[in-house]
């Protein structure tokens, strides 16, 4: 087991402890500004401090380091093949101690929320077989898990440990080679359940500490494809967009990134704004109920894609991923783009949905296991145009940026928003959104689309339509809107997979100040809550901290 760089605990902390030296250099690079260094040093002596207590300060370590992420634009669409745009963002620290046996012992530097769980690898995977199927093992596991309240936090490290393990065994079941298992205890600064992606940054933190003990080199991007998989293991299905943003984050950039194949440009962030971070408070839980409203979504995108392909055989072929019904793509106006929407029903059953795709049976019921049907239907048609435009949005983002248009990218923000939000705030009250798709209404689209006048062709682009993916929550909704009506902001929206969480807002600096102080006055007081809302700034991606 060769492992390095290993360092007694009370070595890491006498390094800790100084303003100078190698790991003030090693953060430095990371972070961009000595300065933002206190908050990230403070968490990792404290960590390290705890580690000690528990375990020992002569006992030799590793440290991971890992982030949460705020993706600006290209939200709900990796998976479907669509770019994104996130910035990393603060961070959590893994104290690792290799263990010459398999088992796995997790503790959070918050024992009293997070009591100590530990697992052995051998008894977590199949013994005598190779898993055939890592998407349909992860549902039998989750459905026998699904009531025990004893495994919680700790199902994120499971689902690298033993997806990594699962990648390395032979088709008789043998583990080659076996893992060594870990000590780890874990500390973090990214809020829990608030939208930036806590669950990631576990699962990529878990995933590089288990090859390094294991002495395995995973090509970067590869790494990241077989994270977005692993995390099937906690019962949702998304891509692997979050896990990219946080390994591949850079200091003061945004990170530009395309799947199928994986791609990645990386855009300075603009000078003179700032993201401002707020945290509804509303806990976006992947593993209680909520699961059903992220999978059910992601249902309608597959269906939409396989009913598109079927009613439009002539441009079938091209249409490989939702990303790919764009006018650039298939040769075609945004007019015949709509006309594919429309030929999409609004909702459906899931009687409905067999009835129109028996041919894709298996693949639907397989679906259908993720999630419980949804009360009033499949939203298809407002769940597809979300996807298409917020592709087509996403994929602006590079030159919005390179030509200094700030304004123009914080209007496609807030346009990603207006597809996500359930309620507008008018007249100082909430009120609901209801958003019309129409069969009149998309045939409004594509008379607009084909109109000689040049405005009204301009509103009728397809990337300027909101959609309807909903996941948002009217506690989201009234953050964004008491953003946007301080001067200065540029743009604004949900941030993660929804259903509580976090606001997202692009603003500019000499205004980053009064926004906060608008969302402490109007939100976070009248509740009787924490404030809850921050300046952020990009920082490095994770990895194993060398110094």
């Amino acid at each position: 087991m060769a492992v390095s760089p290993m360092r007694p605990v009370r070595e890491w902390l006498a390094l800790a402890g100084g303003n100078n030296g190698a790991l003030t250099e090693a953060l430095t690079a990371i972070y961009g500004d000595r300065q933002l260094l206190g908050e990230p040093l403070a968490l990792l002596r404290r960590c390290l401090e705890e580690f000690g207590r528990g375990f020992g300060l002569d006992r030799k370590v590793f440290v991971v380091r890992s982030t949460g992420r705020v993706n600006l634009l290209g939200m709900h669409v990796d998976h479907r093949g669509g770019s994104v745009n996130p910035i990393a963002i603060k961070e959590a620290f893994f104290i690792v101690e290799p263990r010459a046996d398999d088992r796995v012992v997790v503790r959070d530097v918050e024992g009293t929320r997070f009591p100590e769980e530990s697992f052995a690898i051998g008894d977590c995977l199949p013994r005598g077989r190779k898993i055939d199927d890592w998407d349909k093992w992860c549902h039998e596991e989750f459905e026998k898990r699904r009531n025990d309240p004893s495994i919680t936090f700790s199902n994120y490290i499971r689902s690298a440990v033993l997806y990594f393990q699962h990648l390395h065994t032979a088709d008789n079941g043998q583990f080659v080679p076996a893992f060594n298992g870990m000590n780890m205890l874990i500390g973090s600064n990214v809020p829990r359940a608030a939208g930036l992606s806590t669950s990631s940054c576990l699962v990529v933190a878990a995933g590089e500490a288990i090859l390094h003990i294991n002495s395995l080199v995973v090509d970067p991007m590869k790494f990241c494809e077989h994270c977005g998989k692993a995390e099937w293991y906690v019962g949702t299905r998304g891509g692997f967009g979050d896990h990219a943003a946080i390994r591949m984050g850079r200091c003061n950039s945004i990170v530009h990134m395309t799947s199928f194949p994986f791609s990645l440009k990386v855009v300075p962030f603009p000078a003179g704004y700032r993201v401002i971070i707020a945290d509804s408070l509303v806990e976006a839980k992947k593993q209680a109920g909520a699961k059903d409203g992220y999978n059910s979504p992601l249902a309608a995108y597959a269906f939409g894609l396989w009913l598109a392909r079927k009613k439009w055989m002539k441009y079938a072929a091209k249409m490989e991923h939702l990303r790919d019904i764009t006018p650039g793509k298939l040769g075609v106006p945004d007019a015949e783009i709509f006309r594919i929407l429309r030929s999409l029903p609004e909702r459906v059953s899931r009687a409905e949905v067999l009835k129109m795709l028996p041919e894709h049976s298996e693949a639907i019921n397989h679906l259908f296991r993720s999630h419980n049907e949804p009360v009033d239907g499949y939203r298809i048609r407002g769940v597809c145009m979300y996807g298409i435009a917020e592709c087509m949005r996403s994929n602006l983002t590079v030159d919005l940026l390179h030509r200094g248009d700030i304004a123009g990218f914080g209007r496609l923000m807030t346009l990603h928003h207006d597809g996500d939000r359930v309620a507008r705030l008018q007249d100082g009250v909430m009120r609901p959104e209801v958003k019309d798709y129409s069969d009149s209404r998309m045939d409004r689209l594509i008379h607009d689309s084909e109109s000689s006048d040049t405005s009204v062709r301009a509103a009728a682009h397809i990337w300027a339509q909101p959609g309807a993916y909903n996941v948002s929550v009217p506690e989201i909704d009234m953050l964004v809107d008491l953003t946007l009506q301080v001067d200065g902001a540029m743009g604004a929206g949900l941030v993660g997979a929804g259903l509580g969480g976090s606001m997202v807002a692009l603003v500019r600096a000499d205004a980053a100040v009064a926004v906060v102080a608008r969302l402490a006055s109007e939100y976070y007081t009248p509740r009787n809550l924490p404030v809850r809302a921050e300046i952020v700034a990009p920082v490095g991606g994770a990895g194993i901290l060398e110094v």
